[in-house]
């Protein structure tokens, strides 16, 4: 009896939770058991680096706007294109990629958003603290520029907490929104009800569709799971891999 009041209560805060969250705007919500994370993803950044005791990953995020994304890998959007300007009047073609184009219109919505979604998960952060509970929500830390690490990886809790499997493009997949979102997470000791895999850790249908590898405009993506990052960087992070991606019901 006393289990099942206990699995009551812990149902029950998890709903209110997740009400709390998705009143703050937030589309995207999961939670991803620590002891989950940890077994299943040993060499990564654990839980327990930031919340000693941690029970909990919270996955919050917003996606970004289909049409917004879609002109990722049309530059020619942004009145930009592959081919070398006309020479006209003397000036000289210059025959290169035109550097930051597949994100002209992104990278303002992306900005918004990791805004929106830090702003998400600061508040849930502390709501749990008021409630007496300790909680650690990701700022927007960027990755170490030597080695390409984060502090924290998302997808292993977003693969947890069932919102989505590992996509060849090296993203979180989630049928909904496909690979088209932004996500942080909160550490927190509150045991919350989590959820559970969707299935195999790789999408299913990735091995036979393989775009993301076809349209990368560095050739960083090697079509097994696995990304040169330094090489993704270099180019600039474009996206083109999650546009093209056709996985998601808003496409």
């Amino acid at each position: 009896m006393v289990n099942k009041t206990a699995a009551r209560e812990t149902q029950k805060a998890g709903a209110e939770l997740e009400a709390f969250a998705r009143s703050l705007g937030a589309e995207i919500y999961g939670v991803a058991s620590a002891e989950a994370y940890l077994r299943d993803f040993p060499t990564k950044p654990p839980p327990t680096k930031f919340v000693p005791d941690a029970k909990s990953v919270i996955i919050v995020g917003m996606p970004f706007s289909p049409a917004i994304y879609a002109t990722v890998a049309r530059p020619e959007m942004a009145e930009v294109f592959r081919k070398p300007a006309d020479p006209a009047g003397g000036e000289k073609a210059v025959n290169r990629p035109p550097a930051g184009a597949e994100r002209y219109y992104s990278s303002p919505e992306n900005t918004m958003l990791q805004h929106e979604v830090a702003m998400i998960g600061y508040k849930v952060g502390w709501k749990l603290l008021r409630e007496g509970y300790a909680a650690f929500y990701m700022p927007n830390v960027a990755q170490e520029p030597r080695f390409r690490t984060a502090p924290f990886y998302f997808m292993p809790a977003m693969y947890e907490a069932g919102l989505g499997q590992l996509g060849y493009n090296c993203a979180i997949i989630n049928p909904e929104y496909g690979p088209r979102f932004r996500v942080t997470a909160i550490i927190t000791n509150k045991e919350l009800p989590a959820g559970q895999p969707l299935g195999e850790q790789y999408y299913p249908g990735c091995a036979e569709c393989k775009m993301c590898v076809r349209r990368c405009p560095a050739k960083a993506i090697d079509g097994k799971g696995w990304k040169n990052v330094f090489a993704c960087a270099a180019y600039g992070c474009c996206g083109t891999c999650i546009s093209v991606c056709p996985v998601g019901k808003w496409r």
